[in-house]
């Protein structure tokens, strides 16, 4: 995978096997560790490390109730302190009122060298800097564009409703890979492309794409699709395919031939 997961209680109960109750009553009972992340959240790492203990949990649990089961008062986190603005500079929405731009287009602006990056704390335009940039602004319009991109959802609706063929996310994220589509953007760490580039992208280059796609999913088998298939959880098959050298390939899936002959390890419990 990409990145490591994060799990909330409904998550991580579901990909341990347990319901939400039984993992309740582990985590009061300190069977199960508390979130490393936030306070609200298991990392994928500490996740890993509870499969293999899901048995002797439930054997625990089933012992009958302990005071310890009885549910934790709500503990409410104290307000966030607001932080004083700061005056005589320019953030990115008054910046962009400033120069008579889009907020996206100021932060895309920056991005791409067309206008000097934010000299105060990273985050914001000092004056003398801020008001020297309105005479730059029909260039960066100009540039930038009107429109901020697609996010790779719509931009797969968008080249699908065009061409007719059922393209998905995940072919405009190959086909970005390949370098056959560039992003001119990001929004909250997503990719965004172009109307232009999206309206430009011939059959050609999309249907190898598709059908390789395709082809994955008719050999392949998700997390969940292979954990049913032997019996497992998630979550152990998971840990016991990682231990084994089996690591999920694209769109998170596993090659069925490998889950088929993980059947033959069976690790116990």
């Amino acid at each position: 995978m990409s990145r490591p997961r994060e799990f909330g209680p409904v998550q991580l109960a579901r990909w341990l096997g347990l319901d939400h109750d039984q993992l309740r009553r582990a985590l009061h009972r300190g069977l199960v560790p508390p979130p490393d992340i936030d306070d609200r959240k298991w990392s994928e790492a500490l996740a890993k490390t509870l499969p293999e203990r899901t048995e002797a949990i439930l054997a625990d649990l089933a012992a009958g109730p302990t005071p310890q089961d009885s549910p934790a008062p709500d503990q409410t986190p104290p307000p966030k302190k607001k932080t004083p603005g700061r005056r005589g500079s320019y953030g990115s929405v008054q910046l962009a009122r400033l120069m008579g731009l889009k907020e996206w287009q100021v932060k895309r602006a920056a991005q791409r060298g067309l206008i000097p990056p934010p000299d105060i704390d990273g985050r914001r335009w000092s004056q003398h800097v801020a008001e020297a940039l309105p005479e730059h602004a029909a260039d960066v319009a100009r540039e930038i564009g009107d429109h901020p991109g697609l996010g790779s959802q719509k931009a797969a609706d968008r080249v699908a409703a065009r061409t007719g063929l059922t393209v998905t996310r995940d072919d405009v994220a190959e086909l970005a890979a390949r370098g056959t589509l560039s992003p001119v953007g990001d929004y909250m760490g997503s990719a965004l492309y172009s109307l232009r580039d999206l309206d430009a992208l011939a059959e050609e280059h999309l249907a190898p794409v598709i059908e390789q796609r395709r082809a994955w999913i008719e050999a392949s088998l998700t997390g969940k699709e292979a954990a049913d298939l032997l019996g497992w959880s998630v979550g152990r098959f998971e840990v016991t395919a990682e231990r084994h050298g089996l690591l999920p390939g694209r769109l998170d899936r596993y090659p069925r031939a490998d889950v088929e002959r993980l059947d033959e390890t069976r690790a116990p419990g």
